[in-house]
């Protein structure tokens, strides 16, 4: 008889007030609003980002930065000691970089385009439409959290996992196709240790892992509005091989 009461009970219950399975667009809007939601960037110009970029593997550590000017100029740096300065960047219509022993080039087709969405100053806050496809996966296991899995598929093809902590609701990490130097390769993302930087919560430990290496970045500092036009400026080596 118990049984049976709460059965009617349960059905009793209003639909808006049971608890509401998560959506692919409620787990990221979620994320976003922890981190400090859009609003955290609307008041901001520009972005510099600082750290260190390491590969243990190959015995390679170097500083990095990263700079982003509203609404999607970017450019990176790093340094790998004697070998050279590593830059690649976006000018709102070409993507470029520069590399010891290659020189200057412009970046085409896949390639050309992961740069432009990594230059995109609100890219970190998930816009589902740039997608064919969105849809929610099993939970699982990821990195010893248990994770909301959220699958996302190009135009093209390509499909990117994300990973939402479950119990905090940031984004944990990540696995995606890309197309590198060596060709098309699945690349494993771990992001963590959130930190606050004026209002916006920035993952300062990244770890990447492909079937070539182990990659990490940590971030020791942001900075908003400190930099100009001319910070992002392509080389005088890159503005040669963009057509007028």
């Amino acid at each position: 008889m118990a049984c049976l009461t709460l059965a009617w009970l349960a059905l009793a219950v209003p639909r808006s007030a049971r608890a509401q399975a998560p959506t692919p667009h409620s787990i990221a809007a979620r994320h976003d609003s922890l981190v400090g939601g859009r609003a955290a960037l609307e008041a901001r110009r520009s972005m510099r980002m600082v750290g260190t970029f390491a590969i243990p593997d190959a015995g390679i550590e170097a500083p990095l930065e990263i700079l982003k000017l509203r609404p999607n100029k970017y450019l990176f740096r790093t340094t790998f000691g004697p070998l050279g300065e590593i830059v690649s960047g976006y000018d709102g219509t070409n993507a470029w970089a520069v590399q010891p022993g290659q020189g200057a080039i412009l970046l085409e087709k896949e390639m050309a385009a992961q740069v432009a969405e990594q230059a995109d100053f609100f890219g970190d806050f998930h816009d589902y439409s740039r997608f064919a496809r969105v849809e929610l996966a099993e939970d699982a296991d990821f990195e010893g959290r248990r994770v909301h899995r959220v699958r996302m598929v190009r135009a093209r093809g390509d499909t990117l996992m994300e990973y939402f902590d479950a119990a905090s609701g940031l984004s944990a990490g990540s696995v995606t196709t890309s197309t590198g130097p060596l060709g098309r390769s699945q690349t494993t993302t771990i992001v963590g240790e959130y930190r606050d930087f004026g209002g916006l919560l920035v993952a300062t430990r990244i770890e990447q892992r492909t079937p070539q290496y182990k990659l990490f970045i940590s971030i020791v500092s942001v900075e908003f509005d400190s930099i100009d036009e001319a910070a992002v400026e392509p080389p005088e080596s890159v503005r040669a091989l963009i057509k007028p």
